[in-house]
């Protein structure tokens, strides 16, 4: 069972990380030659909405499996002194940027999706003057996008560096 929560857990990363990469390199770059701005708002409209499902299954699937693999695969040894071994300062770090990733997926949605989306309507209803403050607004979220990527994939290498027992394991 553990090997297979192992499993699922780097799939669900990869599942987290993957579409983050594709929608920073391609998904987004690629809607800026769209010049209709009700068919952007509908391209982005979809592809974000799947995108934002599949994350917060890929959250909880890492929730859900992270937990047990730290009861189940974690020896107790190092669960009761954690800060003994070099394990206890990677977990930290791991849980931190793992949280600052929710964090930052969150105040996307709240401060950067919903801005751009009401941006959009104005324009789309006929209001050009918004349209200046649109392009800033997306300029401005494609770059905090570029953020969330790097801490994702700090929380990936701080993973990997957890599961190699011969380093995290290593006392302190």
């Amino acid at each position: 069972m553990q090997t297979t929560s192992l499993i699922i857990h780097v799939i669900a990363a990869a599942v987290l990380f993957g579409p983050q990469v594709l929608m920073f390199y391609a998904v987004t770059p690629a809607t800026w030659m769209l010049s209709n701005e009700e068919v952007r708002r509908s391209v982005v409209k979809v592809v974000a909405g799947r995108f934002a499902r599949l994350t917060v299954v890929a959250l909880a699937v890492l929730l859900v499996t992270g937990l047990y693999q730290y009861f189940s695969i974690v020896p107790e040894s190092i669960r009761e002194d954690p800060q003994g071994y070099r394990f206890g300062t990677l977990f930290a770090a791991k849980m931190g940027a793992f949280t600052t990733v929710v964090v930052l997926i969150g105040v996307h949605v709240v401060v950067y999706s919903r801005k751009i989306a009401r941006l959009s309507d104005a324009v789309i209803a006929g209001d050009e003057e918004q349209q200046g403050a649109l392009e800033t607004a997306r300029t401005q979220s494609f770059m905090f996008s570029l953020i969330l990527l790097l801490v994702t994939l700090i929380t990936l290498a701080l993973g990997v560096a957890l599961g190699d027992e011969s380093f995290s394991y290593a006392q302190q």
